[in-house]
Formats: structure tokens, C-alpha cells, sequence
């Protein structure tokens, strides 16, 4: 070898420990082989809340840099080649992106705000048109149809109801029950009336004798000012006001609505004014028409 040389042998540069940075109180460190080489881990066993903050703010850059946060600890794995420059400008910049991050949350927080305020807004108003709809629809049908609410005390739970100038929306919830089991009183009557009452059919095939059924069935609706809620005598019973006011409600009746019809006046014959009784229930041979309705008859 040449005078005045010497070999030139690689030094690697010595770990110089963990960086002195959130206050972290590190324990002794441990040289550790991984498979991206030869590691110091330092641990520190109860991170700081400045720490946290600054793991929060830039998790992966200082995972690059060497920190992690496993189990409850806070760790630095140091590589020979840290950047330590590097790591402190990543330190000096995290003020500046906590700002950032409370102005970030700020904005998000007065948009949640706003979004809910928009929905509760929304949800109100929604439910007031559900309520006014359920009142509408409970007017309605006391009004048109209160033959139909069957008992007295569903018609005063109603009316309570409406009196309410409070009514939320599980009171309306109510109001439409009431109003759908009325309803459904109707539809039961309906389907009732239209099936044939056979005892009644050769009769209810007459075209004079529906037309006087028709008349027989509105003469004692005209007398049902009680809709049945009182044992007066007048005017429908409580098992056939439905279906009396329901084959009222009619243009005409087909034979099977008119055998019903039949039905209903044969228990209430004595409210029908003799002319009517007569047109309808009277005896005639085969073939001969019954009385007329006409005044001119």
C-alpha cells in the first residue's frame, strides 16, 4: 500500500436517541433488527396529550419519521439516516395545522348545525301538514259520515281531539285511526249490501219496488238526526244505521243493495208513511205492478 494511505473504511453514523419533542418521557432504548434493518426503539410508556394532538394532526408523516403508537405507549423506531431537519420543520409546521384543523372543525360543526336546524325545519313542517291533514280528514268525516263512527265516545275522544289547539303528531296518529275505523265501517257495509238477502230477492227484482226502497231507506235517514246514539225509536238502531245511511247515499239500488234495503225496512216498517209501506210491502198477484209513487197515480 502506498505511503500516506490508509484505508477508507465506512462508519455508520451512532443513533443519537429519540427526539426531544411533546414532552415524552422515554425509557431506556433497544437495538432491534427488522426487516428494513437495524433499529434503536425507544418507548415511552405514557404518552402526553401533546403528543396525541400532534399524532392527530399528522399521523403518517411522523409514523414516516419513525413514531408510533401502540398499546397505550408511545415509540420511536430511530433509523440511522433520520432526517432530523426534516422532522423538526413536521414539528414547527403543526401549529399552523391545528389552526387549520379548528377552522376545518369550525366549518363543519356550524354546517351539522345548519343541516340539522334544515331538518328540524323540515320534520315541523311535515309534521303540521300531517296534523292539518288529520283534522281535515276528521272534520270531514263527523261532518258527511258521522253515522259512521258507531259510538258515541270514538266521536267524543274525536272532538276532544280537535279542540286541542296543541294536537302533536302521535294525537293525529289517533285522529286517523278513528277516521280509518269509520271508514272501514262504511266498506263493511258496502260489501254487506251488495250480496243478495235471497229471502227477499223476487221482490227486490221489481224495478218499482227498488226505486220505493231507494225512498224508504232516505225517508228514515231523514229521521236519523241521532245517528242511532240514542234508543228513541226514530230513525236507524245502532246494527242498521250504516248500512241504512249507506244504501241512502245511493242514485239507485241493484237488486241485491234493494233485498238488503228490504231487510232493514221490514225491522223499521213502522217509521214508513202508509203510502210508502204500502208501495212496498203490499200483497199483489203475479204480474201486477205495484202502487206508484207518482202523485198522479
Amino acid at each position: 500500500m502506498p505511503d500516506g494511505i490508509e484505508d477508507e473504511v465506512a462508519v455508520e453514523p451512532a443513533f443519537e436517541g429519540p427526539p426531544e419533542h411533546f414532552g415524552l418521557r422515554w425509557g431506556p432504548p433497544r437495538i432491534v433488527v427488522t426487516r428494513r434493518g437495524e433499529r434503536q426503539l425507544s418507548r415511552a410508556a405514557a404518552p402526553t396529550r401533546a403528543f396525541e394532538r400532534a399524532w392527530s394532526l399528522a399521523t403518517d408523516e411522523l409514523s414516516e419519521a419513525g413514531y408510533a403508537w401502540e398499546r397505550g405507549s408511545a415509540l420511536f423506531w430511530e433509523r440511522r439516516d433520520l432526517d432530523r431537519d426534516a422532522l423538526q420543520s413536521l414539528i414547527d409546521s403543526l401549529p399552523e395545522r391545528a389552526a387549520q384543523a379548528q377552522v376545518e372543525a369550525a366549518r363543519l360543526e356550524e354546517e351539522r348545525r345548519e343541516r340539522q336546524a334544515r331538518e328540524e325545519a323540515e320534520r315541523t313542517e311535515r309534521d303540521r301538514l300531517y296534523i292539518e291533514a288529520a283534522r281535515v280528514a276528521a272534520r270531514v268525516s263527523l261532518r258527511d259520515r258521522r253515522w259512521s263512527w258507531g259510538k258515541a265516545v270514538l266521536i267524543d275522544e274525536a272532538e276532544g281531539l280537535l279542540a286541542r289547539p296543541d294536537l302533536d303528531r302521535a294525537d293525529a296518529v289517533r285522529l286517523l285511526d278513528l277516521v280509518d275505523q269509520a271508514a272501514r265501517n262504511v266498506a263493511r257495509s258496502e260489501q254487506r249490501t251488495a250480496a243478495l238477502h235471497k229471502p227477499e230477492m223476487g221482490r227486490a227484482e221489481d224495478p218499482e219496488i227498488q226505486a220505493a226502497a231507494l225512498a224508504g231507506v232516505r225517508h228514515i235517514t231523514g229521521f236519523d238526526a241521532d245517528w242511532a246514539l240514542l234508543q228513541n225509536g226514530v230513525g236507524w238502531s245502532k246494527s242498521t244505521t250504516c248500512d241504512g245511511h249507506v244504501l241512502a247515499g245511493l242514485d239507485r239500488l241493484t237488486v241485491e243493495q234493494t233485498s238488503h234495503a228490504l231487510r232493514l225496512l221490514r225491522v223499521h216498517q213502522r217509521q214508513l208513511p202508509n203510502r210508502l209501506l204500502l208501495q212496498i210491502f203490499s200483497p199483489r198477484p203475479p204480474g201486477q205492478a205495484a202502487l206508484s209513487l207518482s202523485p198522479a197515480a
